[in-house]
């Protein structure tokens, strides 16, 4: 590896955390009807069970990177 700046050869090459993106999905309308139905059935005896908070999925993205380390410049590859 050679910097395209100073052309030094001593280069360190990591990866970095660029962005990340949460996407959260809630159980529904058919899971509150029927919650709602259970709990009027059993007089509100279901309210001790805790309610579910559904499902998330994260997505990260990373970049790999080079830096030198005789004059600090920064590049992606």
């Amino acid at each position: 590896m050679v910097c395209p700046k100073c052309n030094g050869t001593n280069v360190n090459v990591t990866t970095e955390t660029t962005g990340m993106s949460t996407r959260n999905r809630g159980r529904g309308c058919l899971w509150g009807i029927g919650r709602a139905t259970l709990i009027f059935c059993t007089c509100g005896l279901w309210l001790l069970v805790g309610k579910s908070k559904g499902k998330s999925n994260t997505n990260v993205v990373n970049k790999t990177v080079c830096i030198c380390q005789d004059c600090g410049y920064k590049w992606y590859i």
